[in-house]
């Protein structure tokens, strides 16, 4: 790729990603009612920007003392720094010592594997189940079986999915939810996600009175 261009691109890129975000972002903020809360209509929920805010709670207003301390509910999720410390050479120990033979072993990266973790909260199992299924199928089943066509295509449609979901979500949003044409449209498949523990914040463990 020749590099003024892809400087051309890159830099038109940015200034229409970060002028179309903000007005987006004033748009939403001053157009719809009760956002960012668990009232608001057709899910605008903030999910991420609502993760966000807590995280900066915990770490910067109420302290980190509050969650982790000895006693505290979180206290044990301070063990898997040492887990993301140790598991690496366990990986590494078992692909050089005895399964040294085994080619799956070798494309194991823990730090990848975890770092992908760190959009959990707000992604659930559905999000990941998604992106477990779809990236098996082409990272492994059809590189495997057509690998010319996956270096040729794989990451074009990779990206086409991407743009086709956002596209999708703007004619969906301005042709059905803002036009309230989604109030007339009252079926299995409009309700059933308000009966999953996604839309309504199930938790594991209840939260102590005391």
């Amino acid at each position: 790729i020749p590099p003024r261009q892809l400087f051309l691109v890159q830099s038109v890129g940015l200034v229409i990603g970060s002028l179309g975000q903000v007005s987006v972002l004033n748009w939403a903020l001053n157009h719809i009612p009760g956002i960012c809360t668990l009232s608001a209509p057709n899910g605008f929920t903030c999910p991420f920007s609502r993760t966000h805010f807590n995280t900066s709670m915990v770490w910067g207003a109420l302290g980190p003392r509050r969650f982790f301390a000895e006693g505290a509910m979180y206290r044990s999720l301070l063990w898997f720094f040492l887990v993301g410390a140790v598991l690496p050479v366990i990986v590494y120990v078992l692909r050089k010592r005895v399964f040294t033979e085994s080619k799956w072993l070798r494309k194991i990266h823990v730090p990848l594997f975890l770092g992908g973790l760190n959009y959990i909260p707000p992604a659930s199992g559905t999000n990941y189940g998604s992106w477990a299924i779809v990236g098996l199928l082409f990272g492994l089943l059809i590189k495997k079986r057509q690998k010319t066509w996956w270096r040729r295509y794989n990451f074009v449609l990779s990206s086409a999915l991407d743009c086709s979901v956002a596209i999708a979500g703007i004619v969906i949003f301005f042709a059905i939810f803002y036009t309230g044409a989604s109030s007339k449209l009252n079926w299995w498949g409009t309700e059933v996600y308000k009966d999953t523990c996604d839309w309504k914040s199930c938790t594991y463990l209840s939260r102590s009175e005391h």
